[in-house]
């Protein structure tokens, strides 16, 4: 992996003096937690995901997971990182799904 997300890529140069750009920045990732967020709300009211199970923590869990995973990536030049980080972090989120309950899978595209 030699290329990181551009959006992290971004935020990891602003400087005090580019308040509008971390603003736009800052919303561009709110953005991405309220589908992710949103998706996991969802889950839990159809009983799949356990009751203290938190959609804005695990939301944000996920961005910073992967965006911390793509960078180590990018610097190792590796896309291995990535992956195993990805790995365990579907073990932790998985901890809160609930168990007898079928997940649906997306039909492949």
């Amino acid at each position: 992996m030699t290329r990181g997300c551009p959006f992290g890529t971004v935020g990891n140069e602003v400087t005090e003096n580019d308040e509008l750009i971390r603003q736009d920045l800052n919303l561009i990732f709110e953005v991405m937690k309220s589908k992710i967020a949103a998706f996991f709300l969802k889950e839990k009211g159809k009983g799949r995901l356990a009751k203290q199970a938190d959609a804005e923590k695990m939301a944000d869990f996920c961005i910073a997971t992967i965006q911390g995973a793509m960078l180590m990536g990018k610097i190792k030049r590796s896309s291995r990182t990535v992956e195993t980080t990805s790995q365990e972090a579907l073990t932790h989120l998985k901890r809160y799904v609930v168990l007898g309950k079928k997940l649906r899978r997306r039909p492949s595209v």
